[in-house]
């Protein structure tokens, strides 16, 4: 198993970066955040809510791109199933954190929810344009939240099952990643966001297979 370990650092509009020691899966944004923290927004229905649960969006959607044999770990239960899940463990076990549970959602779904489909299954904003993204950057503030909460959720999907990295962003934050994300998508305004993403991702090339079985272990130093 490896071990999960965050640093928090502030990015643009309150979005989390996180940076992991060496050897250590790196978490990025809301996924930081306690059940408690889930449930509080959950129950006030505020935009703490609405980040979490872009953030999942981008997470699930990761960790969907990421395994080379299961395109869409959901299956038929989808994210609306996935919400449900979440707020169920929340109540059981408040104090863990978002990424953690979303890790043993993962490994548990598996081998239950999990399928192969004919297209790679992605949810929520990593659907709409680069020139959706851009227009939500140069509106700055709460436009472009939804976007760099989903950025952190898939980034963070991804590390949490590549055998080879722990951090497919190499040392850095999200900050450098966005500049590169806002630069391809002045030059591919049609693209989707997530596809901007997939093309930052791929610089270095990294393997994505699948941690069979296995649950990153999580501790923050924040």
């Amino acid at each position: 198993m490896c071990a999960r370990a965050v640093m928090v650092a502030l990015f643009l509009v309150g979005a989390t970066a996180a940076v992991a020691a060496h050897g250590e899966v790196v978490t990025y944004g809301a996924g930081l955040k306690t059940c408690d923290s889930f449930l509080v927004a959950k129950d006030q229905q505020d935009v703490e809510e609405v980040s979490i649960l872009d953030w999942l969006a981008g997470y699930v959607s990761g960790v969907n791109s990421t395994s080379n044999h299961i395109n869409n770990v959901l299956g038929d239960t989808n994210l609306t199933g996935a919400v449900y899940w979440l707020d169920d463990y929340c109540r059981a076990h408040p104090r863990v954190e978002i990424a953690v549970a979303l890790d043993i959602l993962v490994v548990g779904a598996r081998s239950t929810t999990a399928r192969r489909t004919v297209e790679l299954t992605t949810y929520g904003t990593g659907f709409k344009s680069c020139d959706a993204y851009l227009n939500a950057r140069q509106e700055g503030s709460a436009a472009q939240i939804a976007f760099i909460d989903w950025l952190g959720g898939y980034v963070s999907g991804v590390n949490a099952l590549s055998l080879s990295t722990d951090n497919v962003l190499g040392d850095e934050d999200l900050t450098p990643a966005v500049y590169w994300i806002d630069n391809y998508c002045r030059s591919n305004p049609d693209t989707h966001f997530a596809e901007a993403i997939e093309a930052r991702l791929a610089i270095p090339h990294y393997n994505t297979e699948w941690h069979a079985g296995s649950t990153p272990q999580r501790s923050a130093h924040r």
